[in-house]
């Protein structure tokens, strides 16, 4: 099994404008959590600009579609920033669809106490083996999580929201577009995939495509007897043909050798960022 490992750790004012990151042209292997101190920042991510005033906090894949940087009429930014390993979006995805990547983290909250005390025990060369990094990363994750649950019970998701994600589930098996998910939502089109973008980040399409994906990496894995066929039935694919193009485009992989491979992590990691 894989660990979760606090791979880098850092304390930065950032002044230049000349800083910006983009994670479409990154390479990498980890997620990084950056934390607002001061000044001000900005992150772009699915095609929205978010300022990142202190107390703002981000969760971001490395590679993945996002920029962030010091925008232009901002003098100073000043973070606290973790990398860690992929694992850590794992754990934290259920919250993270609920609330985005972007989130409140209060000053003088036990969370931020736990991020500077992190920090300085890495600094100051704490972490001597990998077991204690696993360890700092897994505490920084379940604090994380902890926090993002609390966050989501008081920031439920719009009731036409989850009417569309009921009526998903109930109906992975079937043919349903946009035009049947917004009336079994009881709204407009538009107002649906407005409502879905704004709270996952993500249309209704692609959302149903996550799932279904999903839905099938556990079937491919889990019963071994069943062909693809009826993978791509059971999953709401009209044939196999199709379904082993939408996979491979998400993965990069057919479903035959994932059914090899048998990374049920790896392939949700990558449906995921391909959304």
């Amino acid at each position: 099994m894989p660990y979760i490992m606090l791979k880098g750790t850092g304390h930065e004012l950032i002044t230049s404008h000349d800083y910006i990151w983009d994670g479409r042209n990154r390479t990498g292997d980890h997620c990084v959590l950056q934390y607002t101190l001061d000044g001000r920042g900005e992150i772009e991510t699915g095609g929205r600009k978010h300022s990142l005033e202190p107390g703002d906090a981000f969760l971001a894949n490395i590679p993945g579609d996002h920029i962030y940087r010091l925008p232009a009429d901002s003098p100073r930014w000043e973070v606290l920033y973790f990398e860690l390993s992929h694992l850590t979006l794992h754990l934290l995805q259920e919250w993270l669809d609920i609330h985005g990547c972007i989130f409140r983290i209060e000053p003088q909250s036990e969370v931020e106490h736990l991020l500077w005390a992190t920090y300085r025990e890495a600094i100051e060369d704490s972490y001597r083996d990998m077991y204690q990094c696993s360890r700092a990363a897994y505490s920084l994750a379940m604090s994380l999580a902890s926090h993002l649950v609390s966050l989501a019970s008081s920031f439920p998701l719009p009731p036409v929201v989850e009417r569309c994600k009921t009526f998903i589930d109930s109906n992975l098996h079937r043919s349903i577009g946009l035009p049947e998910m917004a009336e079994a939502s009881g709204c407009s089109k538009f107002h649906l995939t407005r409502e879905f973008e704004r709270k996952l980040g993500l249309s209704p399409g692609r959302y149903l495509t996550r799932i279904r994906l999903e839905r099938a990496a556990v079937l491919l894995l889990e019963h071994a007897g069943i062909t693809l066929g009826q993978v791509a039935e059971l999953s709401g694919f009209s044939n196999a043909n199709y379904f082993g193009k939408v996979f491979r485009k998400y993965t990069g992989i057919a479903p035959g050798e994932f059914r090899k491979e048998g990374d049920l992590y790896q392939i949700r990691r990558l449906i995921r960022s391909g959304q």
